[in-house]
Formats: C-alpha cells, structure tokens, sequence
C-alpha cells in the first residue's frame, strides 16, 4: 500500500541521449534545506509504517519525522561544529529497533541508541563510542563479515597519520554494547589501505559465501592512492588469518566508490565504481577485472549505489556527481550495457542511498545534498 507524503514536490528533469521515448520523471520531495549536509539514511523511528530520515549537518544529528518532516534534534556533535561524513542504521542492542551510528573525519566513530518508537522524535537517543582509537574516519558500512547473522560495522581510518592510520577494520558488536567501553575491531587491511581510503563495498566475488571488501584510494593530498583494490575474506578463520589484498587497478585518478554487482548476468560478481573526486562511472568484468565505462563525463560522482530500478531482473545504477550537479540512473539492459537517465540537473550529493521511500514496492532514491544544503529523495515512478 502507498502511503502519502504531503510534501513539497519538485518535478524532475529526466533525458538521455539515447533514449527517443522518456520514462515518466522521477519526482523531488525535499526534506530539509537548512546546510551543508553529506550524510543521510531512512529508517521507520516513531514506528508508523511511514520512513523517517535522519541527517547530520550545521553541528547535530536530527531526526525528520515524515510525513511532514518536522525535525527533532537527537545529538548535539562534539564541539558543537561539523557534520558527520558518512551513516548507517543498525539495530546495535538487538530490541528490534534500528540505531544510528556516524563518522567524523576528525574524530572517532559512534553510535546513538534509538530509545523505542514512542519516544524516538521527542530526542534523548544516548550516544556511545564504537571505537576509542579508529579516528580520521571517511566512510562506515554495515554488513555481516562474519556470517554470525549479525550485522557488523566496516570503518577506514583515513587518515594517515592519526589513530590505526592506512588501515580497515571490520568492528562486531559486543556481548554488552550498552556498557562496553568499544566494539571488537578486526583489522582486515592493516596499513596497506595508503592513499586516502574511500568508500567501501563488501559483496562475495569468488562466490566461497563469504563477503571480501573493496575501496577506492582519492590519492591527491595524500601519497600512493589512485587505485581500486579489495581484500579476500579468508573464511570462518577471517579474525585470525591475514586478509590478502587484490589490485582491481591502478592510475584511477580520484578513485570513490566501489559496490558489489552481477552486471552483466553471467552469474560472476563484478565491481561497480565510481571516481568520486575525478570523472567517471565504471564498472570490473570478474575475473579479469577488465574496465568498462558507463558514464565519461559526470565529473566528481561521488556517491553510488546499485539496485534493480526498473525491476527488469538486472541491477541498475545511480550516481549524483557534484561538480556536475546532475543527478543520474543508469539502466542496464542486463549485458552491462548502460542507458543514461538525468534525474536532476540543479542538485549535488555526496551520499545517495536506494531505499523505498514511499512504502509503494519500487525503489526511490535518498539523497544528501552537500554543497545544495538540503536533503532530497526522488520518487520512483514505476509501480509495482
């Protein structure tokens, strides 16, 4: 059932060059436009059936409780400035409702706990550390590493020269995470993640059931970055045994995003990437990590994400490049063949995520808006 948003809504530009006969446009419902905001996700906090969003900018993390996005502000950052560069929700104390926990590029990572649906848009979610030493954080990902049925945490430490610089580690949830001092941190990339260490994406590409983890090193300001790599995940032995690390490429000037897909159907995982502070979306053919290109021209595609848009059986893909300010759907014909889509032409991004906004069965896109001070969500117009 399709539940009603009474939003603003803005219509979408949605062309391509080589389509002759568009698809309906997608359309932009804005959340808020208050600042400069690089991180947003959705999740159900009040216990409504309806997706609220919560967003950090201008020194806190609110909640927008839809359907009429009123904020509530349920953490005030340390020191009262910043903004939180990446999120994930997560149901940390296993009560069945989902937490929150974000990024600092100067600080350590965190989490919030949600105080249950009856009292979850009224504030008070208690802030607790992740982990005491991780710091100079670009990116966390939630996913279960170790197939306990439990998702963990990924977390960079991106900055070279502070806390367990160079390196990635995939954090458990401990035994008592309302009185621990910080989770279980795994180093799976231990100092050989130089470069300026992206976004990560955890899929099984040599299909053993276990997950391994790619990152796109930016390079520029720091040394030996511009490459895509991901490390082997080793098994049930994955805490004890070194992770081996495979180079997908190197001289990918400003290298981003990397996410898990069967691009073109042949059973086999590829990779799909972006060079988030460059030009460029591509995707790796398994094995051969053969380069293919899906977009030449949207310059600083800096948030990705991968999903069946259309539902045609393949998975698509959407990006939002910032200098380019152009919003983009890419459709797969299931070869790996890309049709481009323009969703948006007037907007920026730097966290895009693809989740069903709308309750109506497709997927919609959530997007944080960076340097446009908002954060939007585009309406899938297909219907289940």
């Amino acid at each position: 059932m399709k539940m009603k948003l009474s939003v603003l809504l803005l219509t979408g530009v949605c062309s391509s060059t080589l389509l002759a006969d568009e698809p309906v446009a997608w359309k932009k419902h804005v959340v808020m436009n208050q600042g400069h905001c690089n991180t947003a996700v959705a999740l159900d906090a009040n216990g409504d059936q309806l997706l609220d969003v919560i967003a950090s900018f201008n020194g806190r993390v609110s909640l927008f409780v839809a359907p009429d996005w009123k904020e509530t502000i349920v953490h005030r950052l340390f020191g009262g400035g910043g903004a939180c560069i990446h999120s994930e929700v997560i149901d940390v104390d296993g009560d069945g409702d989902l937490d929150w926990a974000g990024t600092l590029s100067d600080d350590h990572p965190f989490w919030l706990e949600n105080p249950g649906s009856d009292t979850a848009d009224r504030g008070g979610w208690t802030p607790r550390m992740i982990d005491l030493e991780i710091t100079g954080v670009h990116c966390i990902l939630r996913s279960d590493v170790d197939n306990d049925g439990r998702d963990d945490l990924i977390i960079n430490n991106f900055e070279p020269e502070k806390g367990i610089g160079d390196s990635i580690s995939w954090l458990s949830v401990p035994k008592d995470p309302l009185n621990a001092r910080q989770w279980d941190r795994h180093v799976f990339a231990d100092k050989d993640a130089r470069g300026g260490s992206h976004y990560m994406g955890a899929g099984d590409i040599d299909g053993d059931g276990w997950k391994e983890i790619a990152v796109g090193a930016k390079g520029a300001p720091f040394a030996d970055g511009n490459w895509f790599a991901y490390w082997k995940n080793p098994g049930a032995e994955n805490v004890k045994v070194a992770w081996k690390k495979v180079i997908l490429a190197e001289n990918q000037t400003a290298a981003t995003n990397i996410l898990p897909a069967d691009v073109n159907g042949d059973g086999k995982v590829d990779w799909l990437a972006s060079r988030g502070h460059g030009v460029g979306v591509i995707w790796f053919e398994n094995p051969s990590w053969k380069i293919h290109d899906i977009d030449t021209e949207i310059r600083s595609p800096h948030s990705l994400t991968v999903a069946d848009h259309d539902q045609d059986g393949d998975l698509d893909a959407a990006t939002c490049g910032y200098e380019s300010e152009r919003v983009m759907w890419y459709e797969n014909d299931g070869k790996g063949n890309f049709t481009l889509h323009t969703l948006d032409d007037k907007q920026q991004s730097y966290d895009l995520r693809t989740v069903d906004m709308d309750g109506d069965g497709d997927l919609d896109l959530l997007n944080a808006g960076r340097g446009t001070m908002n954060v939007v969500w585009y309406e899938n117009p297909l219907k289940k």
